[in-house]
């Protein structure tokens, strides 16, 4: 079981994932694209979810905690790779035009990386390292 500060922290950056995802897509972006608003809805609903158990203490909150992590892990993973690459062919392709271009889109992936990568392989390894000690009791 987390402890009560762990299970704050977690769900408070649950929040935050939630909120920036919600603003990323659904505000920033000018177009409306299925795949995309489907995949950010899914994120949103896993995170205010694993957020809304972690504050309350409910049972299962650590494992739905770590079905939203690898989520966004895998979305964030997916995310930050297409971008790497529609930025490396946007300045190979057009030159100095395509260089501004990559440039949004590497600063994009520099602003989901912390929320969709890192923080979620955090939880994941946090998650899985107080499962595994519970065992050993």
């Amino acid at each position: 079981m987390l402890s009560r500060r762990a299970a704050f922290v977690f769900g408070t950056l649950d929040l935050v994932t939630a909120a920036l995802t919600a603003l990323g897509v659904f505000v920033a972006l000018p177009a409306r694209w299925a795949p995309i608003d489907a995949t950010a809805a899914a994120v949103l609903a896993l995170e205010l979810g694993s957020s809304a158990a972690l504050f309350s203490g409910a049972s299962w909150a650590e494992r739905l905690a770590t079905v939203a992590a690898g989520f966004a892990f895998g979305v964030g993973l997916v995310l930050v790779t297409l971008l790497a690459l529609t930025a490396s062919w946007l300045s190979g392709v057009y030159g100095a035009v395509g260089r501004g271009g990559a440039l949004v889109l590497v600063l994009v992936a520099a602003l989901a990386l912390p929320y969709l990568v890192v923080f979620p392989a955090v939880k994941l390894f946090w998650l899985g390292s107080s499962s595994r000690g519970q065992g050993q009791k």
